[in-house]
Protein backbone atom coordinates (compact mmCIF):
# COMPACT_ATOMS: atom_id res chain seq x y z
CA UNK A 1 0.00 0.00 0.00
CA UNK A 2 2.85 2.38 0.82
CA UNK A 3 4.40 1.67 -2.57
CA UNK A 4 1.12 2.53 -4.31
CA UNK A 5 0.94 5.85 -2.42
CA UNK A 6 4.52 6.66 -3.35
CA UNK A 7 3.77 5.89 -7.00
CA UNK A 8 0.64 8.09 -7.03
CA UNK A 9 2.55 10.93 -5.36
CA UNK A 10 5.41 10.69 -7.84
CA UNK A 11 3.03 10.72 -10.83
CA UNK A 12 1.26 13.74 -9.35
CA UNK A 13 4.53 15.65 -9.02
CA UNK A 14 5.49 14.79 -12.60
CA UNK A 15 2.15 16.09 -13.88
CA UNK A 16 2.50 19.33 -11.95
CA UNK A 17 6.05 19.92 -13.20
CA UNK A 18 5.01 19.12 -16.79
CA UNK A 19 2.45 21.95 -16.63
CA UNK A 20 4.96 24.44 -15.20
CA UNK A 21 6.38 25.62 -18.58
CA UNK A 22 2.86 26.12 -19.95
CA UNK A 23 1.88 28.06 -16.81
CA UNK A 24 5.03 30.19 -17.06
CA UNK A 25 4.31 30.89 -20.73
CA UNK A 26 0.75 31.97 -19.89
CA UNK A 27 2.11 34.27 -17.17
CA UNK A 28 4.58 35.91 -19.56
CA UNK A 29 1.89 36.36 -22.23
CA UNK A 30 -0.27 38.05 -19.60
CA UNK A 31 2.65 40.33 -18.64
CA UNK A 32 2.97 41.34 -22.31
CA UNK A 33 -0.74 42.12 -22.67
CA UNK A 34 -1.42 45.74 -23.59
CA UNK A 35 0.31 48.46 -25.58
CA UNK A 36 4.05 49.12 -25.65
CA UNK A 37 6.00 52.10 -27.00
CA UNK A 38 9.29 51.62 -28.80
CA UNK A 39 12.24 53.25 -27.01
CA UNK A 40 15.07 52.16 -29.34
CA UNK A 41 15.64 49.83 -32.26
CA UNK A 42 18.46 48.50 -34.40
CA UNK A 43 18.36 46.40 -37.54
CA UNK A 44 21.50 44.74 -38.86
CA UNK A 45 23.68 46.88 -36.59
CA UNK A 46 22.13 50.22 -37.61
CA UNK A 47 20.00 52.36 -35.32
CA UNK A 48 16.56 53.07 -36.74
CA UNK A 49 15.60 56.73 -37.26
CA UNK A 50 14.35 58.41 -34.09
CA UNK A 51 11.17 59.68 -35.80
CA UNK A 52 10.25 56.09 -36.78
CA UNK A 53 10.99 54.83 -33.27
CA UNK A 54 8.87 57.50 -31.59
CA UNK A 55 5.75 56.67 -33.60
CA UNK A 56 5.98 52.89 -33.21
CA UNK A 57 3.65 50.97 -30.90
CA UNK A 58 2.85 47.31 -30.51
CA UNK A 59 -0.18 45.78 -28.84
CA UNK A 60 -0.46 42.25 -27.44
CA UNK A 61 -3.62 40.31 -26.64
CA UNK A 62 -3.03 36.73 -25.52
CA UNK A 63 -0.65 35.32 -28.15
CA UNK A 64 -1.51 37.86 -30.88
CA UNK A 65 0.30 41.09 -31.69
CA UNK A 66 -0.30 44.02 -34.02
CA UNK A 67 1.69 47.11 -34.97
CA UNK A 68 -1.20 49.59 -35.32
CA UNK A 69 0.81 52.25 -37.21
CA UNK A 70 4.37 51.62 -38.38
CA UNK A 71 4.94 48.09 -39.63
CA UNK A 72 8.41 48.54 -41.11
CA UNK A 73 10.15 48.20 -37.76
CA UNK A 74 8.85 44.81 -36.63
CA UNK A 75 8.97 41.27 -37.92
CA UNK A 76 5.51 41.77 -39.47
CA UNK A 77 2.44 44.01 -39.19
CA UNK A 78 0.53 41.39 -37.20
CA UNK A 79 0.95 37.83 -36.08
CA UNK A 80 1.14 35.41 -33.22
CA UNK A 81 3.88 34.66 -30.74
CA UNK A 82 4.92 31.65 -28.77
CA UNK A 83 7.10 32.12 -25.69
CA UNK A 84 9.50 29.73 -24.01
CA UNK A 85 10.22 31.19 -20.56
CA UNK A 86 12.03 28.01 -19.48
CA UNK A 87 14.94 28.80 -21.86
CA UNK A 88 17.88 31.01 -20.89
CA UNK A 89 17.66 33.62 -22.26
CA UNK A 90 13.93 33.31 -22.86
CA UNK A 91 12.83 32.45 -26.41
CA UNK A 92 10.06 33.98 -28.50
CA UNK A 93 8.83 32.81 -31.91
CA UNK A 94 6.90 35.26 -34.09
CA UNK A 95 4.68 34.00 -36.91
CA UNK A 96 3.46 36.51 -39.51
CA UNK A 97 -0.28 36.18 -40.13
CA UNK A 98 -0.62 38.82 -42.85
CA UNK A 99 -1.49 37.67 -46.36
CA UNK A 100 1.88 38.80 -47.76
CA UNK A 101 4.00 37.02 -45.16
CA UNK A 102 1.63 34.20 -44.28
CA UNK A 103 3.18 31.77 -41.82
CA UNK A 104 6.76 33.07 -42.00
CA UNK A 105 8.50 32.35 -38.70
CA UNK A 106 11.08 34.56 -36.96
CA UNK A 107 13.02 33.15 -34.01
CA UNK A 108 14.03 35.43 -31.17
CA UNK A 109 14.87 36.15 -27.56
CA UNK A 110 12.93 38.26 -25.06
CA UNK A 111 13.27 39.71 -21.58
CA UNK A 112 10.53 41.19 -19.40
CA UNK A 113 11.21 43.37 -16.38
CA UNK A 114 8.12 45.17 -15.09
CA UNK A 115 7.24 47.83 -17.66
CA UNK A 116 10.36 47.13 -19.74
CA UNK A 117 10.48 44.62 -22.58
CA UNK A 118 13.42 43.75 -24.81
CA UNK A 119 13.39 41.50 -27.87
CA UNK A 120 15.85 40.39 -30.54
CA UNK A 121 14.75 38.54 -33.69
CA UNK A 122 16.55 36.88 -36.56
CA UNK A 123 15.09 37.22 -40.06
CA UNK A 124 12.68 34.44 -41.12
CA UNK A 125 14.50 31.22 -41.90
CA UNK A 126 17.65 32.21 -39.97
CA UNK A 127 18.87 30.71 -36.66
CA UNK A 128 17.73 32.18 -33.34
CA UNK A 129 20.02 34.90 -31.93
CA UNK A 130 22.05 33.84 -28.91
CA UNK A 131 22.45 37.35 -27.46
CA UNK A 132 20.52 40.61 -27.42
CA UNK A 133 22.56 42.25 -30.17
CA UNK A 134 22.22 43.43 -33.74
CA UNK A 135 25.64 43.27 -35.34
CA UNK A 136 26.23 44.35 -38.95
CA UNK A 137 25.52 41.48 -41.30
CA UNK A 138 23.39 39.57 -38.77
CA UNK A 139 20.02 40.85 -40.00
CA UNK A 140 18.89 40.85 -36.36
CA UNK A 141 16.26 43.27 -35.12
CA UNK A 142 16.90 44.49 -31.56
CA UNK A 143 14.12 46.46 -29.87
CA UNK A 144 13.62 47.99 -26.44
CA UNK A 145 10.03 48.80 -25.38
CA UNK A 146 8.31 50.59 -22.50
CA UNK A 147 4.73 49.86 -21.45
CA UNK A 148 2.34 52.66 -22.47
CA UNK A 149 0.66 54.45 -19.57
CA UNK A 150 -3.08 53.98 -19.57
Amino acid sequence: MKLHGLFVGTVGLLLVSANAPADDAAKDLEKLRGTWLLVSAERDGKKLPEDEVKKTKISFEKDAFVFPDAKEIGTSHKGIIKVYPDKTPKWMDSTDTTETGKDSLSLGLYALDGDDYKVCFAPPGKPRPTTFSSKPGSGHILQVWKRAKE
